[in-house]
């Protein structure tokens, strides 16, 4: 084949410089210093102090769980109605919901440290308010309850944005997942203390009236704690490199990491317009806030009203047992299932996100809800006969929600988003969620009034099946890659991490066929034609790879640079190898049985450029890291040797035509220009090189 491959993929506009999404090499030194640091005592800190927020989350959403049924029992006659148990059961999540997207759009605006002490003052005050709520202005103490419950929502919500953000943007690329993860599975530490400390309170305080409040009431405590250290946290340097506050940002980095990162000012903001966000991360708003919808639906219907589902398969019978020892019945529940389910899950999740990947986890987890709740609905009748069974099989549904999506669905968002809009887009998915919270708890009490626990388990097991499948269909796997790269922030990470074994490849078939170039034109009498269908074998396994290439790129969420970079890197690659072949072609077609010294030559030159060229491109990753020599040695060299191939034409066309036999002089003169434009095309690669160079060099 004569011609290249051509791209399958649109042109892209020339791009202004402050529309792109690359990053100045200060920037990237900065970033690359935070992502292979290690585990430091910083990391654990942060871990505590953001993980503290989600124990207080878990508490205070959690606990209502067991205040219903107390506040059910302690009503006259009943009055506490489904609409009144709905609310107390979905008001924390509405305000969750509120204070997700306004915190996450705060968080990007003002930035994440500025705010984040704010959400644990909202819960601490939530949380006391809640304790002492009664009769106020007409209204009764379960409305004023619900209000307040609203407030602490607010800041519940607030929290999930900035502590995921706030944990991703100061970890390392190894163990990002794990130390958000972390951060999310004090969540389970909070579910055990809420079930442990209404469990204590109920058995150690008889009256009711005093223990639901002094249940509520005690969410104020790790709130309260862990506020002085969230304001004198420091801003994440992300954020600061995304006001253009590079040396602020180098500060952070070298009091976290103990590295000094020289920079030396300010530069450019880096963000992403915001007509490019929504076209280039619509999907990805949808994928992240469509499966924690579908996961709270599943997750809060049962950790809601976990006791309710316990009191109707016997667990606490109220025939057999008074309020009181009903109550603590179920709140022995609650800690039999934390204990033994929701907190492994959390930790298991945290053991293996980074060795397997989010996306496993999550559609895994997804997969064995489905199966556990269609398996309870309908096997219903056999296992609540046996209640051990029974535990076991919905134990498995909180075990694989926080093992899977529950944590999951917590991490993608503080990945996949850019800088400037990663609080935003987490709070929006985080939001949806409690969404999905609010409808299972309003319908859970009507749908199984209506039709049973077994036919609203089916629907969680439906549910549970879309969320598996929209995982499948629309979340990349993010583990062990940068956050620049997975949010695309960064044009030449995405180049270097994402096409960087394609580009290697092309470049290894490059040197294969310019090796068996060599050896054909060496003595083209032996085995010439078996020579010429190896080289073009080699051509077409090109031309394969250079189509995978363009899949890629078409199936990808990339910046027009990114797109129109690599497809010029493939396309000169295969140009070069199409150049190859068409040599071979020639040899074949003019029968050639001898050749001539100086094609030999023409060929060694060949040989080095197209290998020149391979360590040009190994050197895009060590230019991803600052060190652009041997990208710089490759493009010297590469156009070394084209000189070379110039003037060696030059000398073979003069005495070429000295000859006679004008059949010959065109035979060769053909043969000649040819084998030059093989060292032009790697010349073409080498000036994809150099724009690469000038603008992501060191003090470019």
């Amino acid at each position: 084949m004569d011609g290249p491959v051509r791209a399958h993929v649109a042109p892209a506009p020339p791009a202004r410089a402050e529309d792109r999404p690359g990053l100045p090499s200060e920037s990237r030194r900065i970033l690359a210093a935070l992502d292979t640091a290690r585990v430091q005592r910083f990391h654990l800190r942060t871990i505590v102090v953001a993980g503290m927020g989600f124990f207080t989350d878990a508490y205070d959403l959690f606990v209502i769980s067991l205040v219903i049924p107390i506040l059910v029992a302690l009503a006259p006659g009943g009055a506490v109605g489904k609409l009144e148990i709905g609310l107390l059961g979905s008001t924390a999540l509405m305000g969750a919901a509120v204070g997700q997207v306004f915190f996450g759009w705060l968080g990007d605006r003002l930035g994440r440290r500025k705010v984040y002490g704010v959400t644990l003052g909202l819960m601490a005050v939530g949380a006391v308010g809640s304790a002492l709520s009664g009769p106020f202005a007409g209204l009764s103490t379960i409305s004023v309850l619900i209000l307040w419950r609203f407030l602490l929502g607010i800041g519940v919500g607030g929290d999930y944005p900035l502590s995921a953000t706030i944990m991703s943007e100061y970890s390392n690329v190894q163990s990002r997942g794990r130390l958000v993860a972390t951060v999310f599975a004090m969540q389970g530490f909070g579910l055990l203390a809420g079930a442990g400390a209404s469990l204590a309170v109920v058995y150690t305080i008889p009256n009711l009236d005093i223990a639901w409040r002094l249940i509520l009431g005690l969410g104020a405590l790790p709130a309260l704690v862990t506020v002085y250290f969230r304001i004198r946290m420091p801003e994440t340097p992300r954020f600061d490199l995304a006001r253009g506050r590079v040396g602020d940002a180098a500060r952070t980095v070298g009091s976290i990491t103990g590295t000094s990162v020289a920079a030396a000012g300010g530069s450019r903001g880096l963000g992403v317009p915001m007509r490019q966000l929504f076209r280039s991360y619509g999907l990805l708003v949808f994928g992240t806030a469509a499966t924690w919808f579908l996961l709270d639906i599943a997750f809060y219907s049962t950790s809601i009203f976990n006791p309710l589902i316990l009191k109707q398969i016997g667990f606490a019978s109220a025939t057999s047992y008074p309020a009181l020892q009903q109550v603590r019945l179920l709140a022995a529940g609650n800690v039999l299932i934390a204990l033994l389910a929701s907190v492994p899950g959390y930790w298991a999740a945290v053991a293996l996100i980074d060795r397997v990947g989010r996306r496993p986890l999550q559609y895994i987890g997804f997969g064995v809800m489905a199966a556990a709740f269609l398996f309870l609905s309908l096997g219903w009748n056999e296992l609540t006969g046996v209640l051990p069974a029974f535990l076991a099989v919905y134990g498995l549904t909180f075990f694989f929600a926080n093992f899977g999506p529950n944590t999951t669905t917590f991490v993608y968002p503080s990945e996949v988003f850019p800088t400037s809009f990663r609080t935003t887009g987490h709070g929006i998915a985080a939001a949806s969620g409690k969404i999905g919270a609010v409808i299972a708890v309003f319908v859970f009490a009507g749908l199984t009034a209506t039709y049973g626990l077994p036919w609203f388990f089916g629907l969680l097991a439906a549910v549970s099946l879309v969320g598996c499948l929209l995982t499948l269909a629309l979340l990349p796997e993010t583990s062990q890659r940068s956050l620049e790269d997975v949010s695309g922030e960064d044009e030449l990470a995405v180049l270097v991490r994402r096409f960087s074994t394609y580009l290697r490849s092309l470049s290894l078939t490059a040197q294969r066929a310019a090796l068996a170039l060599k050896e054909l034109l060496a003595d083209p009498s032996v085995d010439r034609e078996g020579k010429v269908n190896r080289i073009r074998a080699i051509e077409h396994e090109a031309d394969e790879e250079v189509h995978r290439v363009f899949v890629e790129l078409n199936n990808r969420r990339l910046a027009p640079e990114v797109r129109a970079e690599v497809g010029r890197l493939a396309s000169a690659l295969d140009d070069i190898i199409d150049g190859i072949e068409s040599v071979a072609a020639r040899v074949r077609t003019y029968r050639l049985e001898h050749t001539r010294p100086e094609v030999v030559r023409f060929a060694e030159i060949v040989v080095e450029s197209v290998d020149r060229v391979s360590d040009g491109i190994l050197g895009l990753d060590e230019l991803y890291r600052g060190a652009p020599a041997n990208l710089q040695r490759a493009i010297v060299e590469v156009n070394r040797l084209e000189n070379e191939a110039d003037d060696l034409l030059r000398d073979l066309l003069e005495k070429l035509f000295s000859e006679k036999d004008p059949i010959e002089i065109l035979k060769w003169k053909d043969f000649y220009e040819r084998l030059e434009l093989i060292t032009d095309r790697c010349e073409d690669v080498t000036d994809v090189f150099q724009d690469l160079e000038v603008r992501y060099a060191p003090g470019a």
